[in-house]
């Protein structure tokens, strides 16, 4: 993956620094960058973190998808002949922010898990004391970022998109299993924090 990146990198960038192509080299290293790091710590999550088999019927479609978008917005952003600008500086700290709150919030979970101890307990600790999907808002903020990364106002329709499906389909589909799973637990979890935005909703 990281020699992928390498190629893919002096593909992009490295003709430009000679004047041979419209490529800004620094915003297309950046966005090289951030689509090998979401990839690479995407497939961490599901592979390590999560505590239970994923299935190829789950994985394969998500992983094409991620990586149909990334690359998209990559190849997209590196042939802007827009100067970097603010909109580049502001994509890296929210690609960052969100990049914590999700793997940040997945490992914290895998800890807690790991504990015979919290055996059929449901986890309200950490980052999910705020929010009971941090993970969801994470890729919804890290994937605004990569979108203003780009340089290009367009790319921000795709973080919509995946606000739009957390909120409306991956949302409720997870909160009828916890509700489910865990009974009282969630009941009270639900009472008490917000599912997605912290103080909104």
């Amino acid at each position: 993956m990281i020699a992928a990146g390498a190629i893919a990198l002096l593909v992009w960038a490295f003709p430009a620094w000679f004047g041979w192509g419209p490529t800004q080299p620094l915003r297309a290293g950046v966005l090289i960058a951030m689509m090998l790091v979401y990839l690479i710590r995407h497939g961490m999550t599901l592979f390590v973190m999560l505590n239970r088999p994923v299935p190829a019927a789950e994985v394969v479609p998500v992983l094409v998808w991620i990586a149909i978008i990334d690359v998209t917005m990559a190849a997209a952003g590196s042939i802007n002949t827009a100067p970097v600008g603010w909109m580049l500086w502001l994509g890296v700290v929210l690609y960052l922010v969100g990049s914590y709150l999700n793997t940040g919030s997945e490992w914290d979970r895998k800890r807690f898990k790991a504990d015979p101890a919290h055996k059929g307990m449901l986890y309200t600790g950490g980052l999910f004391r705020y929010t009971q999907h941090p993970n969801y808002l994470g890729d919804t903020i890290l994937f605004a970022g990569f979108a203003l990364a780009t340089g290009l106002w367009w790319a921000l329709v795709i973080p919509v998109i995946m606000a739009a499906m957390f909120i409306w389909i991956h949302i409720p589909r997870l909160d009828a299993h916890l509700a489910e799973h865990y009974g009282e637990q969630y009941e009270r979890y639900n009472a008490t924090t917000k599912k997605f935005l912290p103080l909104v909703w």
